[in-house]
């Protein structure tokens, strides 16, 4: 059952772009921002349970679920140029931003220009990724489609052994939410990422950052713990990256404990 404090509806943001969210709670503001190939439904164990407490944004990214899907690259600025138009629609300011995967470039990058009361990076990255593995999703996601990519991802080794036991339909659902062109235009965005390690020691917030040991992106830990001024890490022994999936009780006791 929806609370009655709850909305689920689009916005057109002054670039014409239509992002599709959900807002539902009270309290303190908090924004979800989901991975690449996700959507709202990324969130779908850690929305409503935060949302029991606080007051809780997730939407779907451009390019992704039912936001709009335009030409060209989807650059991080342009991400977090959305985020600063929805939340200005929406009258939110110094809210909570909490990002996974691509989405804690957003957040890093929404945080360098607006005020935010604190950060939660999930699986998080400071620079564009290994090119090389990207352009071949791009090309089988292109020629056979969302669904054919994840299953190549997973025979490939890339997801852990928790997400395939508790959770595979759930990754493989927000994948099939989404369609080859605005996953290739995300992809070539991300790949022009910007280096942000020189901008880490300008966030003033409040940061956590929480990696599963199985997160071949966890290589970017040191960076981040070196260069973030106000951090605290939390390591989730025995997951991988899509924690949001695999371990979503410790992840919102993590939340829940930071956020206050």
């Amino acid at each position: 059952m929806k609370s009655k404090n709850y909305c689920e509806m689009f916005t057109l943001l002054n670039s014409g772009i239509r992002i599709f969210y959900q807002d539902r709670g009270e309290g303190k503001t908090i924004v979800l921002i989901h991975h690449l190939a996700g959507s709202i439904n990324s969130w779908k164990y850690i929305f409503p349970v935060l949302a029991e407490k606080y007051r809780v944004i997730e939407y779907d990214l451009r390019g992704h679920g039912r936001s709009s899907i335009t030409p060209g690259a989807y650059k991080i600025e342009d991400h977090s140029e959305d985020l600063k138009q929805l939340l200005e629609e929406l009258n939110i300011e110094n809210p909570i931003i909490v990002g996974h995967s691509i989405g804690t470039l957003i957040a890093i990058d929404y945080a360098l220009h607006n005020q935010v009361d604190k950060l939660v990076l999930i699986g998080a990255l400071y620079k564009a990724p290994n090119p090389e593995p990207y352009e071949r999703y791009v090309s089988i996601a292109m020629n056979l489609g969302m669904e054919a990519l994840a299953e190549f991802r997973r025979n490939q080794g890339e997801f852990s052994s928790k997400l395939l036991e508790r959770a595979w339909p759930d990754l493989l659902q927000v994948y099939k939410e989404n369609t080859p062109i605005g996953y290739k235009y995300a992809v070539e965005g991300l790949l022009s990422t910007r280096d942000y390690s020189n901008d880490l020691e300008k966030i003033d917030s409040e940061t956590l950052i929480i990696y599963g040991d199985e997160d071949k992106l966890s290589s970017n830990l040191p960076v981040l713990q070196n260069k973030i001024k106000n951090v605290k890490i939390q390591i989730l022994r025995g997951y991988g990256h899509f924690l949001n999936f695999e371990d979503p009780e410790d992840l919102v006791r993590l939340i829940i404990s930071f956020v206050g």
